[in-house]
């Protein structure tokens, strides 16, 4: 039995001489030609840079059957752009006792038809990264002179492709600014935003309601304000039909300037109600801490986090410092009733949204950050202090290099993580004005972790003598 083995990739269809009906005519002419009788394997859209394909497989499983006495492919680009996988590929056919023909040229497994093998594999392999290097240098130039890269069709635009530049979409647009009013103005989330567009009547393009995730890859779309960003995410191939989605350094980003349909105000509160939204959401489903993302050790500054104690049929919730979880020294390793601190926190919050003076200055004075202040800067010093021992020691022979990298690491972890915490600590206002009709009016656990986050409130804690002590800043 002898093979033809036909490929192409779904971005080289168009290529000259590299369609399927082409590569399979050529090779069956060949075959004709010297009288062989073939079967035929044919990979149609997949990539030729990894060797997961269901007909070359069929074919690698046959040839290690020895069922194929040649195999025929019009060039070595078709069996593979990889130079790596061509030679393995051509070794397996020869450990098969089968002979490889290419139409283009002539191939042979002696040594030197194995090195000009190689060499042009190399070449195939330079012309195709030249290639993508001239692709991607033609788009970034077309992004600094302001225009869209690709065709973007976004639900309220329409692609002017002569311009490569998006044009509103007068009765999209209208629905559009419906979707962020209605998302900024009513606290919703994603799923009550769905919920209030559905029983509105509200639909897409194809007549259907708009899906969730549409509806949050909107709110996130950037564009409706103005500011497309090109370059911003990288596409790798990491399989047959597989690719890799990651985000660019920042530095890399190309701003193109769009026409805007909702104004950029309206485009910040939508940013703010996402970032509110993301951290209410992340709470443990089983168990509620009102002070989740909230809570600060007053000991050492790092966050606290919740933790659940099941003893018997009962579960007992804690807030607990993060501060071991990176190595870092703590003297209130206390754990704190999430329950008992939750209330506390609250109810001194709507007793002062009760009182006449309100909450434009809002404080508990049972401790200071003066007090956490000083310890992280103790505990600052004390690290750099070690920093220079380790470095003397290595100076001075009695550590080894690669030991110190190790310690150097963890400390300067601990540092950064310190210096965050004194600079949080350093932004954290005095004075903020607050609406005490927001606070009496939030009675739901979502309502009070909503105003929370949106106010940005801070609470240090920490137990003390028996009693928990805390501070609330505002």
């Amino acid at each position: 039995m002898n093979a033809i083995y036909a490929r192409v990739s779904t971005d080289a269809q168009a290529e000259t001489g590299y369609s399927i009906s082409d590569q399979i005519r050529t090779c069956r002419e060949h075959a004709e030609k010297n009288g062989l009788e073939i079967v035929e394997y044919i990979d149609d859209g997949y990539s030729g840079e990894y060797l997961e394909r269901p007909a070359l497989e069929r074919l690698r499983d046959d040839l290690r059957a020895k069922l194929i006495h040649n195999v025929i492919v019009y060039d070595p680009d078709r069996l593979s752009r990889n130079l790596t996988n061509q030679l393995l590929l051509a070794d397996e056919i020869e450990k098969a006792n089968a002979q490889l023909i290419f139409i283009t040229h002539d191939y042979d497994a002696s040594p030197e038809g194995r090195l000009f093998f190689s060499i042009r594999g190399a070449i195939s392999a330079f012309e195709k990264a030249k290639i993508r290097e001239r692709t991607l240098r033609g788009k970034r130039s077309k992004a600094l002179s302001g225009k869209l890269t690709f065709n973007d069709d976004a639900y309220g635009y329409t692609y002017d492709k002569e311009n490569s530049m998006c044009i509103v979409n007068p009765e999209e647009a209208e629905i559009v600014k419906l979707i962020f009013q209605l998302y900024t103005t009513r606290n919703y989330g994603v799923n009550s935003l769905y919920v209030e567009l559905k029983s509105m009547g509200v639909l897409n393009r194809k007549g259907k309601p708009f899906g969730l995730a549409t509806i949050d890859y909107m709110l996130a779309n950037e564009t409706y304000a103005g500011t497309k960003w090109s370059f911003k995410q990288y596409l790798k191939n990491v399989g047959p039909k597989k690719r890799e989605r990651s985000i660019r350094d920042k530095s890399e980003w190309i701003p193109i300037t769009v026409p805007a349909i909702i104004d950029r105000e309206t485009w910040e509160k939508s940013v703010e109600c996402r970032r509110i939204n993301k951290v209410v959401a992340k709470r443990n489903s089983k168990h509620d801490y009102l002070l989740s993302s909230i809570i600060r050790c007053a000991g050492c500054g790092y966050a606290m986090r919740g933790v659940n104690y099941h003893r018997g049929n009962k579960d007992y919730r804690y807030y607990v410092c993060t501060a071991y979880i990176n190595g870092h020294e703590c003297d209130y390793r206390k754990t704190i009733s999430s329950q008992e601190l939750d209330d506390a926190v609250w109810a001194e919050l709507t007793e002062a949204a009760k009182s006449k003076h309100g909450l434009s200055i809002y404080q508990n004075n049972t401790t200071d950050t003066t007090a956490v202040k000083i310890d992280l800067e103790k505990q600052l010093a004390k690290l750099k202090k070690r920093q220079s021992a380790i470095v003397k020691w290595v100076a001075d022979g009695i550590l080894e290099t690669e030991a110190a990298e190790k310690d150097l690491q963890s400390i300067s972890k601990e540092v950064a993580a310190t210096k965050n915490a004194l600079s949080a600590l350093a932004v954290i206002p005095s004075v903020k004005s607050i609406s005490s009709k927001d606070i009496l009016k939030a009675t739901s656990f979502e309502e009070k972790r909503r105003l929370l986050i949106a106010y940005g409130i801070k609470v240090f804690a920490k137990r003390e003598n028996g009693s928990i002590v805390y501070t609330i800043k505002v």
